[in-house]
């Protein structure tokens, strides 16, 4: 259908296609289940070995335009290496067996949340960039994703301490709940002290960080990685007091609006700024949807009382 619908794909089928494959690809990588035994270790050195090897692809087999294709084909092929390897551990410690379709449909119900939020954060990383597409020239679609990638690589470097905390978190709560919020409010300090971090140092440092790493032909992203660097403390914020506290606490249903009204206003402030103030236009409405993010969830937290930051007792949780 967007095959159809959007021209730029007309013009190279073939771009689109082989990315497609990579995603899918991707899509089956079986991060989850070591995120699930609580081995994110393997599933981070995984990740890390195949964007490495892709990496070093593109610079020894990437040298003129005509070879974008071998972008997207590097992607797949390490994807698939590392699909195969981590299948191959995974199955080493169970036997495989067929898969039941109620299973399945239960495991898509309980986790339904966490997917809403992943995919949300895929569309903040990547769907920008797309919609940015439709009102701009390629060159200025570029200045913005390349400054995105930047900082949704150094934003993404948070994510494995909320991600190894969650499970820890989730088992605390059914026991006592002042303990889990002493755990979330620690982990919202020592996160959101990396994020500050992080924030600052893509600030002053976008005029060495994009030449060394684009090029000295992409002075325009500075601007934009600068205001990207501030979704950084709220991704922090979002992660943990949503990620780690919302979730563990039932609260899906809250979760999942807020999400579903910050993809709607990240989608609506995007195709306002984008065609009147380009890239910068761009990443304003993305650092605006992630604040109203975070603020939808510290409003859930005070409204309920649960304020992690303020418990002090299962009594007054109860």
């Amino acid at each position: 259908m967007a095959y159809e619908l959007v021209p730029l794909f007309h013009e190279h089928p073939v771009l689109l296609w082989i990315a497609t494959v990579s995603e899918v690809i991707k899509a089956f990588l079986p991060v989850y289940y070591f995120y699930g035994i609580k081995r994110v270790s393997i599933a981070s050195i995984l990740d890390i070995c195949a964007r490495t090897a892709a990496a070093v692809g593109i610079f020894a087999f990437v040298h003129r335009p005509e070879d974008v294709w071998k972008v997207f084909a590097l992607t797949g092929v390490t994807s698939m290496a590392i699909f195969f390897l981590g299948h191959g551990i995974m199955f080493r410690r169970h036997s495989p067996g067929w898969p039941r379709l109620r299973d399945g449909i239960r495991m898509l119900r309980e986790g339904w949340a966490m997917f809403l939020f992943r995919s949300a954060y895929m569309i903040y990383s990547a769907g920008n960039a797309f919609i940015l597409g439709l009102f701009a020239p390629a060159q200025v679609v570029g200045y913005y994703a390349g400054a995105e990638k930047i900082n949704t690589a150094a934003v993404g470097l948070l994510a494995p301490f909320t991600t190894v905390l969650y499970p820890r978190a989730a088992a605390m709560v059914k026991t006592s709940v002042s303990k889990a919020a002493r755990l979330t409010a620690v982990s919202t300090y020592i996160i959101g002290g990396l994020s500050i971090l992080l924030t600052l140092v893509m600030w002053l440092g976008a005029g060495f960080i994009i030449p060394i790493i684009l090029g000295r032909g992409f002075v325009a992203s500075e601007g934009v990685l600068k205001i990207l660097s501030l979704r950084a403390p709220m991704m922090a914020w979002t992660n943990v007091l949503g990620f780690q506290w919302l979730l563990v606490l039932g609260l899906e249903a809250q979760f999942q609006k807020i999400t579903v009204a910050a993809l709607v206003l990240n989608t609506t402030l995007a195709t306002v700024l984008a065609p009147r103030f380009s890239y910068d236009g761009m990443a304003w409405a993305v650092v605006s949807s992630q604040l109203a993010a975070a603020l939808g969830i510290y409003i859930v937290m005070q409204r309920r009382g649960l304020n992690p930051f303020r418990m002090r007792s299962d009594e007054a949780y109860a």
